[in-house]
């Protein structure tokens, strides 16, 4: 027979666990199936058309405020934190002829990992096996549309 100071740790125990579920579930309700494909169908009209020099649908990704940034270190040591708008991007897009780019022979792969949803916000970071950059993505909803409102990216490190 178990003590009855065991039995009533195990009823708290269950108490907790049960807590526990209850709190995740209410406050996973921002997340809807609809909300990860637009999420994802943005995150790959980002890096794809980025990929495919498709400024459509580089333009379809991201807000007008836009606001796309890296951190730089010039030859003295001086770091600063670069920026990039929307314009400038879709600019770049348009002029995207992927030189010296990953993998040349392999067909175009991208990686989407959704952080977080929450409401009408969400973080992801986006991959790719021909580019020498990761993404990490802050999306907004606005209406029925997900738009990316920031990108803090890097260079990767061969």
């Amino acid at each position: 027979m178990l003590p009855v100071n065991f039995i009533i740790k195990i009823d708290k125990m269950k108490k907790f666990i049960i807590f526990a579920l209850t709190f995740v579930s209410i406050h996973s309700f921002g997340q809807t199936t609809s909300d990860t494909l637009g999420i994802k169908e943005t995150s790959l009209n980002y890096i794809e058309g980025f990929y495919n020099s498709d400024y459509q649908r580089m333009s379809k990704a991201i807000h007008s405020e836009l606001a796309k940034r890296i951190i730089v270190k010039d030859s003295a040591g001086n770091i600063m934190l670069q920026n990039m708008g929307s314009s400038q991007l879709i600019y770049n897009t348009k002029r995207n002829k992927n030189v010296n780019i990953l993998n040349p022979d392999k067909p175009f792969e991208a990686k989407v990992i959704i952080f977080d949803i929450y409401n009408n916000v969400a973080t992801v970071k986006v991959t790719t096996n021909k580019f020498r950059f990761i993404d990490y993505l802050h999306l907004g909803k606005f209406g029925n549309e997900w738009k990316i409102v920031n990108v803090l990216w890097e260079f990767i490190q061969h």
